[in-house]
């Protein structure tokens, strides 16, 4: 007797989704997990923090992944998890053979794509924080945001992660 689909799970297709050659595709490092690709929305970026006066002058380089699912219309950053992947770590090919889970619809779509993209960036200004020690033993230490222009997008792609 065959076994019914999981609703749950989208279907998997043997190809990987073609799309708007603009939007960049790649593949994370093998875990040596077997099963599936998941579509997941990756972003890299380079912030800037600081501040004269207290002779702040540093910058960190960051990486987030975000699950995408075939219903997913609207990403939030929130939700993501950062990485230790950088960008000249992701693969152009895949490293095993493996099906692939559908897209969101228009994800491959170069204005929706880039909402995505301008998303990531305003969200990195917003929580991306550098904590600063305090300059003498009785003051708390701060937090400081990154400097006006401080966030630097290196990359957001589409990336391909076996689950």
């Amino acid at each position: 007797m065959p076994v019914a689909p999981d609703p749950k799970t989208p279907p998997a297709g043997p190809n990987r989704p073609l799309g708007s050659p603009e939007i960049p595709q790649f593949h994370l490092p093998s875990s040596g997990a077997k099963g599936v690709y998941a579509p997941r929305l990756y972003g890299a970026a380079s912030i800037h923090f600081g501040d004269k006066r207290r002779r702040v002058d540093e910058t960190r380089r960051v990486a987030f992944l975000l699950p995408l699912d075939a219903t997913t219309k609207a990403v939030d950053w929130e939700s993501a998890r950062a990485v230790s992947i950088s960008p000249d770590q992701l693969l152009k090919d895949a490293p095993a053979r493996a099906s692939y889970q559908p897209l969101p619809a228009g994800s491959m779509e170069l204005k929706a794509f880039t909402r995505w993209a301008k998303a990531f960036d305003r969200w990195l200004a917003r929580t991306q924080r550098l904590e600063v020690a305090p300059k003498t033993e009785t003051a708390d230490a701060s937090t400081i945001g990154p400097r006006r222009g401080g966030v630097s997008v290196e990359l957001v792609a589409i990336v391909w992660e076996l689950v």
